[in-house]
């Protein structure tokens, strides 16, 4: 079954906490770099949510078959190819495997080619790096990802008790649409879609 995506981090440009802009670049995660997020997102998904409606998928799915694995890392110099949350970095600029720094932010995509879509999954910004735009600079670099795939619908699920997620989503054009694929009604969940993707 899919997972629940997170969105975290807050949509903003501004640095808080008196925490200068860092460098961070965007990379496909081919490896074990982003699994200490998936743990933490396991982690606050079970603190809403009761087992059964929580659809989570590991890590190695994620970096195997017809998906998509980003990651955001900080930087330890200044170098092409960087960016910030405020100039994110373009698609063809996105490289693999590098061993760049931490990783401090993950979001996934899965392509279903027959069915015409893609599903956003696993958003999630480690805690210390919220409210910076983080969430929203991942998901355009995401429906990126999938337009240059061919397809240009996306799709998601999430729980109902994740607000700052909802509203990001909902800012990004997503909007409510039945359960799709092998998922059920459900009470705690939502179902949306963004069609056509028209990332800028």
């Amino acid at each position: 079954m899919p997972d629940k995506v997170l969105g975290i981090g807050q949509d903003t440009s501004q640095y808080e906490h008196g925490i200068n802009p860092v460098s961070i670049s965007l990379e496909r995660i081919v490896g074990t770099e982003a699994d200490h997020l998936l743990v933490l997102s396991d982690q606050y998904m079970a603190s809403l949510y009761p087992a059964e409606s929580n659809h989570l998928v590991s890590s190695e799915s994620l970096r195997t078959g017809d998906a998509v694995f980003l990651g955001a890392f900080i930087s330890s110099t200044m170098s092409l190819g960087t960016e910030t949350a405020d100039q994110p970095a373009t698609t063809d600029e996105l490289r693999s495997g590098s061993e760049v720094g931490e990783c401090i932010a993950c979001v996934a995509t899965r392509l279903y080619r027959e069915a015409g879509y893609a599903e956003i999954k696993r958003l999630y910004v480690q805690e210390a790096y919220r409210g910076r735009g983080l969430s929203r600079t991942l998901m355009s670099a995401i429906e990126a990802e999938i337009l240059a795939e061919g397809i240009d619908c996306a799709r998601l699920e999430m729980g109902i008790h994740q607000p700052e997620a909802d509203a990001l989503y909902r800012s990004l054009g997503y909007r409510d649409i039945q359960p799709f694929g092998d998922y059920l009604l459900d009470p705690l969940s939502q179902f949306l879609e963004k069609a056509p993707l028209n990332v800028a």
